[in-house]
C-alpha cells in the first residue's frame, strides 16, 4: 500500500528518513504546467510548501524556483511569489518554435542537473510538474541517491511517480496539506519501471 514505512505520527504518505530529513530541499516549479490554483492565495504558497514538507518530517532549508513565461502571469501574483522568497525565472515563449513549452522544461532540467553538481546527495528534489519529460531525469537522480518528491495536477503519472517518495496533488501541496494515500505503491512501480538510460552521467 502507499505509505509503507509510515510512522504513526504522520497522517499520509511516507515520512522523511535520515539523512534526508535534515537535508536541503530544492523545489522546481513548472509554473506553466502547474499554475497558481484558482482561489489560492499566492502570498501563502511558499509558506504552505514549507508547512507540507515539515509535516512529512523535512526540516532542512528549502529553496523554491519557478519557471515559465511570466508575461502570462498577473503582476500581482508575480509580486506575491517574489516577495515570499520564490525565485521567478522568466522563460519567454518563442512563438516561432513548434513546442513552446519545451523551452521552460529544458531550462528546468539544466538547472536541476547543475544544482546536483553543487549539492551532492543526500538532498531532496521536489518537482512540481505533470510533464512526463522529467521522468528520466528524476529517475537518474533517484539512482544517484537523491530523494525525490513530486507534486502533479489532478492525478499522479506512474512515469514520474516511480522515483518519488511522496506524491502530492498540486492543489493539496499549494494549500499546505500532506500527500494523500494512493492506490499504488511507488516501490511496486519501481520494480515494473524500465527507464532509458541517459548517455552522460549527471
Amino acid at each position: 500500500m502507499a505509505g509503507d514505512g509510515l510512522k504513526p505520527d504522520f497522517p499520509c504518505g511516507t515520512a522523511a528518513e535520515t539523512p534526508y530529513a535534515a537535508a536541503k530541499t530544492s523545489v522546481w516549479w513548472d509554473i506553466e504546467n502547474c499554475q497558481v490554483p484558482r482561489g489560492c492565495d499566492a502570498n501563502a504558497i511558499a509558506q504552505n510548501i514549507n508547512a507540507a514538507s515539515k509535516e512529512m518530517n523535512y526540516h532542512g532549508p528549502v529553496t523554491i524556483s519557478a519557471y515559465g513565461d511570466t508575461n502570462g502571469i498577473l503582476s500581482s501574483i508575480q509580486e506575491a511569489l517574489s516577495t515570499t522568497g520564490i525565485s521567478l525565472n522568466h522563460v519567454p515563449a518563442d512563438i516561432v518554435t513548434i513546442m513552446i513549452k519545451d523551452a521552460s522544461d529544458k531550462r528546468i532540467l539544466v538547472d536541476m542537473l547543475l544544482w546536483a553538481v553543487d549539492n551532492p546527495a543526500p538532498a531532496n528534489y521536489l518537482l512540481i510538474s505533470g510533464d512526463g519529460d522529467f521522468s528520466n531525469a528524476i529517475h537518474q537522480l533517484w539512482m544517484r541517491k537523491y530523494n525525490i518528491l513530486l507534486a502533479q495536477p489532478v492525478y499522479a503519472s506512474p512515469a514520474l511517480a516511480v522515483a518519488a517518495t511522496n506524491v502530492w496533488q498540486w492543489t493539496s501541496l499549494a494549500a499546505g496539506r500532506s500527500p494523500p494515500e494512493f492506490a499504488f505503491s511507488t516501490n511496486t512501480l519501481r520494480q515494473n519501471y524500465i527507464s532509458t538510460p541517459i548517455s552522460k552521467p549527471i
